[in-house]
């Protein structure tokens, strides 16, 4: 028996040592973040950023680039709504949602980066089509006019996905988080996307995200969805 086997342990592969074995997994460490959670990360850390300019500025970036319905100077809310809060508390919450659900999407997809830019501009696009008029969060009492604002129609499109998603594919993790969306969020998310939110809530962004999510979910599975037809026994 070689001195290398000695060595390594019942979970090791021949010839290594407990070295090699920790830094392998340090490795994999590294790349499992950096491909899975940076994504996630990295605009949240914009969303901070741009609201801290808003403290230390004033509202006028809220106003500037909120998101108004039917109004052409809205249009630019639908890149930059996301990324736009009122209070410490608007983003805490957002930011809260968006790692969990936002983690979920990426440890399930791998294709984070695609998913959420398509929900984040088919969202903004149909709430600046079919969106009320609503008041954003105002903490400095300047007034923003009639704009939505905040990273919670992304949040809702997230939610949705997951819940699509686990129920097209039926994958079992996908199923599992389906499940976990519904249990942790479903009831909040219902009332939410109606009229009788509580003030101060965009209910129609909510509703615009939530629609998104559900549509992008049947564009990401339709190889899936072909697959299963496939397989599926002809009806006769």
């Amino acid at each position: 028996m070689s001195r290398a086997f000695q060595r390594s342990g019942a979970g090791d592969p021949i010839g290594s040592t407990p070295g090699d074995s920790w830094g392998s997994l340090s490795t994999d460490l590294k790349s499992t973040f950096g491909r899975t959670f940076l994504p996630v990360v990295v605009p949240l850390v914009g969303m901070w950023a741009v609201y801290l300019v808003m403290v230390f500025t004033g509202n006028w970036i809220n106003r500037a680039f909120g998101l108004q319905a039917r109004d052409a100077d809205g249009l630019l809310g639908i890149l930059f709504m996301p990324l736009l809060h009122g209070s410490f508390g608007h983003i805490l919450s957002n930011s809260m949602s968006w790692l969990v659900l936002g983690g979920m999407v990426s440890l399930l997809t791998r294709r984070f980066v695609r998913i959420t830019a398509v929900i984040w501009l088919l969202s903004g696009v149909l709430l600046w089509l079919g969106g009320t008029p609503w008041i954003c969060h105002d903490p400095l009492g300047v007034g923003c006019g009639r704009l939505h604002i905040g990273a919670s129609a992304v949040v809702y499109g997230f939610a949705t996905f997951l819940v699509a998603f686990g129920f097209i594919t039926r994958r079992i993790l996908a199923v599992v988080f389906s499940l976990a969306v519904l249990f942790l969020y479903g009831l909040s998310m219902l009332i939410g996307m109606t009229p009788i939110s509580p003030g101060g809530v965009s209910w129609s962004g909510h509703l615009a995200g939530a629609v998104a999510g559900v549509a992008v979910a049947f564009i990401f599975t339709r190889s899936a969805r072909s697959e299963r037809a496939a397989k599926s026994p002809a009806r006769r």
